[in-house]
């Protein structure tokens, strides 16, 4: 079973295929018209008829306890959730249903089982107070809720004034062995007291799928028609406007940036039976990428409910022995920081980073002592995950997000939405199969969101002569100072070189009469750094008016669950401090 290719605003037929492509990059960009991706219950299926016996998911949790579902496991919980959900419940095909989990087996055979269903997916981010989950759930309309019992309180609260008419409670504890789980969830219940029934209406996910099993539609029957226009996921994003909102992603555009991804190093990618380590959240469009690479590849998924602190992920590196590790620089950079794992580092085949820019230094101390080849990807929930990547062999550029994925066009936009040359700067567009279908409910949102066909990402970048992408900053986080414009990134990077700071990031505040005042904000590595020193540092790097007024030392930069610093939060601590 498959489903047709998704269109392509741009014509590719005037693409020529980049010099810098490998044959399988080549093939894949030639033959995009008649490329068909296939569906996630073929992958499923297939996954299981030719391994079913070898492990699939793990859930590894911090005291060194794990426990294991095999592809034949994970392929019948996922197809009788299916059956649960339309035969036993009754939902439509395109029936919204949210999960709202940390990492956990019982997350990816929900997800699986919401996707195989022919159902749309919606991914909560676990930490949201009631309001947001309660806003999201009645923006994505979803009908039934699948959740985590650790937060009983939030979830009774969010589901008030929804639509949500059904609830399946999951936990990190589903599909261990009895006796191991009961004294697990005793702890937690009792001990760490997190969790206790819902008291609203509720079915657990084992009872779940007992219903499920008593049902024998062929799982294929459900959504055998889906095209590769309909909506299949509604992944929530700031975008470009900070404003959260439900970006439709389809299952073809999903699966074809899988498949773009893995033929620019296939050598690198498929390799069946490798182990991924998964810290990274599920819910994340990062997270729901991986899972799907892990499918595709016949890997062994290891999931991690909470990588804080970083001692958490010590029982499992050293457990499951890691060959792919997916994260952001900012992880590394800090794994690299605990005793624990610069003295027993893993050696890994192939670290995965993406979600926020790389840096050199951190790259290259993470290879060293690895020993891992890295490919870095650059890209955005609005394209399902990647736009460029660069890849762990001669084609890296080190500094830049790498070259186009192959059926990918990127163009860099003047103010006037005309073409610049290469080397101009100007915003990021793209066009591609990957490139989602629109933001739910906003037709408005959605065309201010492209220019004749290219999606603008909000980016400031520029494409150098070979057609290598290079990111210089957001285009909201741009700071206009005494007339100049100023990249963060840039002052970013001065600030982390200077060896007594941790980290670093700056933000700007309006200052009425010269536009925005930058201010640095400062993790000591050293306790004895004064502001002082930091601004000599960037007097010797930086020319005046990209230099901070202000230096504030904190104890950490606030930020998102993925690692991202957020510069907005940076900005609300100048105004509290004044």
């Amino acid at each position: 079973m498959s489903i047709a290719a998704p269109s392509v605003p741009v014509p590719f037929e005037d693409q020529p295929v980049p010099r810098f492509y490998n044959r399988e990059a080549a093939a894949f960009h030639t033959h995009l018209g008649t490329y068909v991706p296939r569906r996630i219950e073929d992958l499923m299926e297939a996954a299981a008829r030719d391994h079913g016996k070898k492990p699939f998911l793990s859930t590894a949790l911090p005291n060194g306890a794990s426990a294991t579902l095999t592809f034949a496991a994970v392929e019948k919980h996922s197809a009788n959730l299916a059956r649960y959900l339309r035969d036993e419940l009754g939902l439509a095909k395109g029936a919204v249903v949210a999960i709202q989990s940390p990492n956990c087996m019982s997350y990816i055979v929900a997800m699986l089982g919401v996707l195989r269903a022919g159902l749309v997916l919606t991914n909560i981010n676990p930490m949201y107070t009631a309001y947001e989950t309660r806003r999201q759930l009645r923006d994505a309309g979803a009908s039934v809720l699948i959740t985590s019992s650790l937060f009983p309180d939030a979830t009774e609260d969010a589901l008030l004034g929804t639509g949500v008419e059904r609830v399946i409670t999951l936990a990190l504890t589903d599909f261990f062995a009895p006796v191991s789980k009961a004294a697990m969830n005793f702890v937690l219940r009792h001990v760490k007291k997190m969790g206790r029934p819902l008291a609203v209406a509720n079915v657990s996910m084992a009872a779940a799928l007992k219903r499920g099993a008593r049902h024998a539609t062929p799982v294929a029957d459900y959504a055998p028609d889906r095209t590769a226009d309909e909506d299949a996921i509604y992944q929530y994003s700031g975008g470009t406007t900070g404003v959260s909102k439900g970006v439709r992603l389809t299952e073809a555009g999903l699966v074809t940036n899988v498949d773009q991804f893995a033929s620019l190093s296939p050598h690198m990618i498929d390799k069946p039976g490798q182990t991924m380590l998964l810290v990274l959240p599920v819910y994340h469009v990062f997270g729901l990428f991986a899972s799907i690479i892990a499918l595709r590849n016949v890997a062994h998924l290891v999931l991690v409910p909470s990588p804080k602190p970083l001692s958490n992920l010590k029982a499992a590196f050293r457990k499951f022995r890691p060959d792919v590790f997916p994260g952001v620089s900012t992880l590394f950079e800090k794994l690299m920081d605990e005793k624990w794992f610069y003295q027993n580092p893993p050696q890994l085949t192939l670290t995965i980073s993406g979600a926020m820019a790389l840096s050199p230094s951190v790259r290259a101390d993470w290879t060293a002592l690895t020993g891992s080849s890295v490919i870095e990807g650059y890209g955005m929930t609005e394209t399902t995950t990647l736009i460029s990547v660069n890849t762990p062999d001669a084609r890296t550029r080190v500094g830049s997000a790498g070259m186009p994925l192959p059926g990918t066009a990127v163009a860099i936009l003047r103010a006037d939405g005309s073409l610049a040359a290469p080397d101009e700067t100007g915003e990021i567009a793209v066009a591609g199969p990957q490139v989602m279908a629109g933001y739910l409910g906003r037709p408005e949102t959605t065309a201010a969101a492209y220019h004749a066909g290219w999606l603008k990402t909000g980016d400031i970048g520029y494409l150098d002569d070979d057609g290598y992408v290079y990111l210089v900053d957001r285009s909201k986080d741009m700071l206009l100072v005494g007339g100049f414009n100023v990249f963060p990134s840039e002052v970013d990077a001065v600030l982390a070189d200077h060896p007594g700071i941790a980290e670093a990031a700056v933000a700007g505040v309006t200052d009425g009469e010269s536009g925005d005042m930058m201010h640095a904000f400062v993790v000591r590595r050293d306790p004895a750094l004064t502001a002082a020193e930091v601004q000599a540092h960037c007097a010797g790097r930086l020319t005046g008016y990209k230099r901070p007024r202000r230096v504030h030392f904190v104890d950490e930069l606030p930020k998102s669950p993925i690692g991202k610093v957020l510069r907005r939060e940076l900005r609300a601590l100048v105004g509290a401090q004044t």
